[in-house]
């Protein structure tokens, strides 16, 4: 076998077989190293991010639109709302599923989670999130309004403190929900009445 004939052989199996044994240049069999899918793995990534981002923003103008709406058109337009969520979050999955330390991905499942009421999922998200990222603002923002859901007073008003010191901006849109949960606190959040009461006299106390 000529030199070019072995060099045509070593490319073919390169091609087709990438972790497989091929002869170099002098027709010798050395191990070929497993490929590097580190980069497939980003790309993946942020395709899917990207995609399921566009899907997310498309439900979210599909609610503020729906709000305009009455019968059985709102009623069509929050179906499609949820069903928007739902498929972003499945993006979002695969996400992190292609890379794990994609902080933005993990707080997107745990905002769709929460908007479809899959609250122990959103938790898990969320927490994934701050894990990479402790003082990531929006994912402090989002889990507080989380717990302000679940009845978890205590943390709402610690992620509160929190940000008022790293981001006040995430602080006034926090106290926002929390006086909109004073004026109507929903119906998944179970608290003793005196921890009711001492949350809204908190609340009452804080300044814009």
């Amino acid at each position: 076998m000529n030199i070019r004939s072995i060099w045509f052989a070593a490319a073919l199996a390169a091609f087709s077989l990438p972790c497989a044994a091929v002869p170099d240049a002098n027709g010798e069999i050395n191990s070929t190293p497993a490929p590097d899918l580190s980069a497939d793995s980003a790309m993946k990534a942020r395709l899917n991010y990207n995609l399921g981002y566009e899907i997310y923003e498309k439900a979210m103008a599909q609610e503020t639109a729906a709000a305009k709406l009455k019968g059985a058109a709102a009623r069509e337009a929050a179906e499609a709302v949820k069903q928007g969520f739902e498929q972003a979050r499945e993006r979002f999955r695969t996400v992190v599923g292609a890379d794990p330390n994609m902080k933005e991905a993990w707080n997107l499942i745990g905002y769709t989670s929460r908007r479809l009421g899959e609250f122990e999922e959103s938790l898990s998200a969320y927490d994934a999130a701050l894990k990479l990222a402790p003082d990531y603002p929006e994912a402090i923002e989002y889990r507080a309004e989380l717990f302000l859901l679940t009845g978890r007073l205590t943390q709402a008003r610690e992620a509160y403190v929190t940000l008022q010191k790293s981001n006040p901006s995430y602080a006034g849109v926090l106290l926002e929900s929390m006086r909109s949960w004073v004026a109507k606190p929903p119906a998944s959040a179970v608290v003793e009445p005196a921890e009711k009461e001492a949350f809204v006299r908190w609340v009452a106390e804080q300044k814009s």
